[in-house]
């Protein structure tokens, strides 16, 4: 098999002798001690540089999510007084998870048929359009009805992106091996706080200056006019967040660019980039290592490769999917309709902080696996 040929990035290493009717037949050289260590040692080794771009790439994916949440309070103010503003959080909820499952499913089966950094280059343009929107519409006096439309079609454009996005970045980063991906999964629980804390600053700044400004006579020339809306706390919070998070996904998009014009890149993934679509996924015998502990019976399309793979890790796909279930129930919709009973805390600063207090949970959950080897983190019946 040829070293610069799709299939030689996938070369798995069997924990076990797997029997084989004819030694003969096995292609992938596994015999061979050196040629393990010379496909171990290039992914165990990963440039710093890499890491931080996968790390800032995690960030983006989950960059949409979090910005729609967070900015929950600033939506709401936008709906006051309509008969959406009750049920805006949970259709908000459904849409976007609902888009991101289908879309994520889709870029699943299609991630052959296009090179994954031009997913990833268009996927983060989308994001950073439909963001930068978001911010535009902090200066728009928009119907309820039309605000609405607006903010959940924006939502399912940015999970629709976001799913092709988080395909491409993933494939990278696992041939990378486990040290880009646990950068990519920081940067995933990492872009939570970081977004909580730029809301929580944003909403304090924007609730001292309401409050100066209701002490200042009231000004009435064209200007004022003009800006009067700038001037509510949750105008200006979102203003302030989304135009920070456009600048950051242009950053985003920069990196992602820079990490593609590495040599390292090439090197690894630069098949990927190449390749054509196939109608088979990998080897018979990567198939068989995989997904069976017995022998080869045949070739498999890549839809019944998907599916093998699928079944036989269904108990994990359950458990992820009940903490998900669980999760999206709970927060945002049912959370982030607390109020404080202290009238002297604005409601704006008190959910952003409840927000930021959620990441930072979210935040230490995941890395204590990466610190603490010793939970229980390794058997489907445990997770």
């Amino acid at each position: 098999m040829s070293r610069s040929s799709p299939e030689a990035l996938y070369h798995s290493i069997a924990q076990a002798p797997v029997a084989a009717p004819n030694g003969s037949d096995i292609e992938l050289d596994i015999d061979n001690e050196e040629g393990i260590e010379e496909i171990i040692q290039p992914i165990s080794r990963v440039d710093p540089r890499i890491k931080w771009i996968n790390f800032v790439l995690g960030c983006a994916v989950l960059l949409p999510w979090n910005a729609l949440i967070t900015a929950i309070p600033y939506f709401l103010s936008r709906l006051s007084g309509s008969s959406l503003q009750s049920t805006f959080i949970s259709y908000l909820s459904i849409t976007f998870t609902l888009s991101n499952f289908l879309c994520l499913a889709h870029a699943t089966a299609t991630s052959k048929q296009m090179a994954p950094s031009r997913r990833a280059t268009i996927s983060l343009t989308g994001i950073t359009v439909l963001t930068l929107l978001l911010t535009l519409s902090t200066f728009l006096t928009l119907s309820p009805g039309f605000f609405f439309t607006f903010v959940l079609l924006n939502g399912i454009a940015q999970a629709a992106f976001g799913s092709y996005l988080q395909n491409s970045v993933i494939a990278v980063a696992s041939l990378f091996g486990p040290a880009a991906v646990q950068a990519m999964l920081a940067g995933q629980a990492a872009v939570a706080v970081v977004v909580s804390t730029v809301q929580v600053i944003s909403a304090a700044a924007s609730v001292n200056t309401s409050t100066e400004s209701m002490d200042r006579p009231a000004a009435i020339d064209a200007l004022d006019v003009i800006s009067s809306r700038a001037r509510d706390p949750e105008e200006r919070s979102a203003f302030i967040f989304f135009g920070l998070s456009t600048i950051f996904l242009v950053f985003s998009a920069a990196a992602h660019r820079w990490l593609v014009s590495l040599p390292a890149y090439h090197s690894v993934a630069g098949a990927l980039e190449a390749r054509k679509p196939e109608p088979e996924l990998g080897t018979d015998d990567e198939r068989r290592i995989l997904v069976s502990a017995g022998p080869s019976r045949g070739l498999l399309t890549q839809k019944q490769s998907i599916w093998r793979v699928a079944k036989t890790n269904v108990l994990y796909e359950i458990a992820v999917a009940y903490v998900f279930t669980v999760t999206l129930t709970v927060f945002p919709p049912i959370t982030s309709s607390i109020l404080p009973t202290n009238p002297s805390i604005h409601p704006l600063l008190f959910t952003s902080i409840h927000f930021l207090v959620f990441g930072l949970g979210d935040f230490f959950g995941r890395f204590s696996f990466f610190t603490n080897p010793r939970l229980p983190n390794t058997t489907d019946n445990q997770l």
